[in-house]
């Protein structure tokens, strides 16, 4: 069975959420008021709520363990030197003529793991 939330119960459940964000609740309690409320708004009723929730979270968790694996994965390669030690090691490879070059392959492999490869390689 497929539960389907009215336009305007999500746009609600939306509303709500950033309106208790704004007043400083915690964005986690927030966010599950609003799925909540949109979802009861939204015609889903209580159980189409926790289903829809419940399946939206379970969608959305391989992104999030990606990005807190590489984010532990950077931490360990900083605290450990190793990092510097890469990184160094390829810009002595390629010399001082492609410093940049050597920057930004650094910057990719050292964030190979991450999923914003490209925004780490236009930051630095």
């Amino acid at each position: 069975m497929e539960v389907q939330i009215t336009t305007l119960g999500a746009l609600l459940g939306l509303v709500v959420a950033i309106v208790l964000i704004i007043k400083k609740v915690q964005p986690v309690y927030s966010l599950i008021l609003g799925a909540v409320v949109g979802g009861l708004v939204g015609g889903a009723g209580i159980e189409g709520t926790v289903s829809v929730m419940i399946s939206g979270a379970k969608d959305i968790m391989p992104a999030i363990l990606r990005i807190v694996t590489s984010g532990v994965l950077a931490g360990v390669l900083i605290k450990t030197g190793a990092a510097a030690k890469i990184a160094d090691q390829i810009v002595k490879s390629l010399g001082e003529k492609r410093a940049l070059f050597a920057i930004a392959l650094s910057t990719m492999i050292l964030t190979a793991v991450g999923v914003f490869i490209d925004v780490a390689v236009i930051t630095v």
